[in-house]
This record gives C-alpha cells, structure tokens and sequence, in this order.
C-alpha cells in the first residue's frame, strides 16, 4: 500500500511539473554526462557482477546523439567470479524518440574490452590480460525534469569473447541494467 502511495505520489509530482514547463530540451546541441552504478549478470556463467560506468553524449539533432561509454568491473556478487579484471570502452550512435520531456533511445555501440578472467583451479596458468573487441545494444529512457538534472534508465547487452582460454574461448555475455541522476546542459542557443 505505502509502494502505491509512493507511486501515485511521483506521478501526481511529474505530470504537474510537465503541465506547468513547457521548454523543449532535446534538441541538437545537448551534451549529456551520467555516472551511474552497473548490476550485470553473465549469460554463460552464473556470475552477477558490479561495473561502475560513466558517459558522456551529444546531440546532433532532436533524433541523434553519439555517446561514448566506460565500464569499470569491481566486483562479482557470486564466491565464484569469473573475471579478474574488466575495463571496457563503447563509442556509437543512437536512435532517439523524444516526446516533451520523455526521450526514449537504442543504439549500437562497438568498442573494446580490456580483460583479465579469473585463474582456472583446475590449472596454474594465469590467463593474461588481453584487449578484446565488444560491441553494446543499448535500450533506455531519459526524463528530463529540470533545465540541469534527468533521470535515466538503461539496459545494455554487451558482447565479447576470451580467445586463449586453457580449454576453448570464453564467452563473456553480460545484460547490464543501471539508472539514475543524469546531468545535461544545452551548448547552442535557440534562434529566435
């Protein structure tokens, strides 16, 4: 009941705050940043792992934005992790459909992976770090709320492999899920 009062409470807040600003912020020349915390989870492997990322995007028009993206793994919520160390990269574009203050987006963003998987118990080998090609489908939803600040929402599937594994390469899949508060600022004025 109290969840439903919360609800009902955000959305009474939200649709309020839309009736009374009527200022159009996705437009071309919006730069964009988002520092968020990541929860992943792996498709091959039963691993639940924590990235922290950031982002920065710009806008070249009401409907297209090029967004480069880090991923910083720190940790796995499973005994058994199967990474040791992972940094990746993303650069793309991507599709976006704003209405008022809502921007919905998905896009395709190719990068690199630098990885490290954890050592096998089966063998003394330490797998070595290796830099290796990725590439992200990204689906989400912006709100904008105030001339500065938005919330956000994101979903990524990322994927790449480990050639070089003791047995085979390794396939290291991941959906990752993150929100939160975003930042935004317009570098172009409007013309009048």
């Amino acid at each position: 009941m109290v969840k439903n009062m919360f609800i009902g409470i955000f959305l009474l807040t939200a649709s309020l705050s839309f009736a009374q600003q009527k200022e159009d912020f996705i437009r071309a020349g919006l730069l964009k940043a988002d520092v968020a915390f990541n929860q992943s989870f792996m498709l091959q492997h039963k691993s639940k792992n924590v990235y922290l990322s950031g982002n920065m995007e710009y806008y070249t028009g009401k409907n297209l934005s090029f967004r480069g993206d880090c991923f910083w793994y720190l940790d796995s919520r499973k005994a058994n992790a199967v990474l040791k160390r992972n940094a990746i990269i993303l650069f793309g574009a991507l599709l976006h459909m704003p209405k008022g203050r809502s921007d919905f987006f998905a896009g395709l963003q190719p990068g690199i992976s630098i990885t490290q998987p954890t050592t096998p118990t089966t063998s003394e080998t330490i797998l070595p770090l290796r830099m290796l090609p990725a590439i992200s489908i990204t689906l989400g939803y912006n709100l904008y709320f105030s001339k500065l600040c938005n919330f956000f929402i994101a979903a990524n599937y990322l994927t790449s492999r480990y050639r070089g594994a003791s047995n085979s390469s390794l396939r290291l899949d991941e959906f990752m899920i993150s929100g939160g508060l975003g930042f935004h600022i317009q570098t172009k004025r409007l013309k009048s």
